[in-house]
């Protein structure tokens, strides 16, 4: 628990949230950690700005940033299974860590911590439909007290 930690917080609603995401991931020379409950790869949208993360991920975890992701293991049905299943091969075959969680109870959070000194904390999943129609609120907080 961190209480009494100076901080700076950024709300990023909706379409802001995405490309905050970026830009922390191309500031990120260290370590990016991250648990995600859903987590998409379009190969054949090219322009999404999913697949924007996706590529500047991959690039930083080539370049030899620690990169380490947990996935939610199950929800509701077998789809969300199968999107992170799919997740999970493209971001092992790009060098990066995965893991899954627990079946029960589900891993619904969507976290980002970049360098032990910024973090993002929200209700984004990593999909089109989050970042274009769902009016979802994430943040970004910067501090080392609370992303250490």
């Amino acid at each position: 628990m961190v209480s009494d930690v100076e901080c700076k917080v950024t709300p990023l609603p909706g379409q802001v949230f995405i490309g905050s995401l970026i830009d922390c991931v191309n500031r990120a020379k260290y370590s990016i950690d991250v648990i995600q409950y859903q987590w998409n790869f379009y190969p054949l949208k090219p322009t999404s700005q999913i697949q924007g993360l996706n590529r500047a991920l991959l690039a930083k975890a080539e370049s030899g940033v620690k990169v380490r992701v947990l996935l939610n293991k199950e929800g509701r049905g077998a789809h969300l299974m199968e999107i992170n299943m799919k997740a999970s091969k493209f971001l092992s075959d790009g060098g990066v860590q995965v893991k899954f969680g627990r079946t029960f109870p589900i891993t619904h959070a969507k976290l980002w911590v970049f360098d032990d000194d910024e973090v993002i904390l929200g209700s984004h999943n990593l999909s089109n439909r989050s970042v274009t129609v769902n009016n979802e609120a994430s943040a970004l907080i910067k501090g080392r007290g609370v992303a250490v």
